[in-house]
């Protein structure tokens, strides 16, 4: 039941690949095998996972583009610390989409999902960095974007 809900996703992501030729991604070959615990099998369902996960970060790099220029309008200083992190954040993911390379379909399955698994823990983290630097960023902006309070003044001396 699962590999049935992993195969949409797969397919929507290679349709997004084609669309973003920045990413180094390349169509990955493998096979499926009758064992479900085999690490083919297992290396396969795996290959699906990262695919979601890449097009899940790249709908938060999406949305953290959307916050800087928010951001930016709200008159935020390009030094703040928020844009430094999300500097960092897309840099993250830039780095993870153009290292990223499909395992090689004629290596051993067991090397297969351990690079895999690897490749899982990166995108999950880069994707935690980008959640949290978009939540921070939504909080700076709500701030920003506030009516300023009038500063409380002092009552004028009264004449006597």
């Amino acid at each position: 039941m699962k590999k049935l809900l992993l195969l949409p996703l797969g397919a929507a992501f290679g349709l997004l690949s084609l669309a973003l030729p920045g990413c180094n991604n390349q169509p990955t070959t493998t096979t499926a095998t009758p064992d479900a615990a085999s690490p083919a099998a297992q290396a396969q369902v795996l290959d699906s996972v990262i695919n979601h996960h890449h097009e899940l970060a790249m709908n938060q790099t999406e949305q953290l583009f959307a916050l800087r220029d928010q951001l930016t309008k709200a008159k935020v200083p390009a030094k703040a610390p928020i844009m430094a992190k999300m500097q960092a954040a897309d840099r993250a993911m830039m780095t993870w989409m153009h290292t990223y390379q499909p395992p090689d379909s004629t290596a051993p399955a067991p090397q297969r999902l351990a690079y895999l698994q690897d490749q899982q823990k990166q995108l999950t983290a880069i994707e935690q960095q980008l959640r949290t630097v978009l939540d921070s960023a939504q909080a700076t902006l709500g701030r920003a974007t506030q009516p300023k309070a009038a500063a409380p003044t002092a009552p004028a001396p009264q004449p006597k």
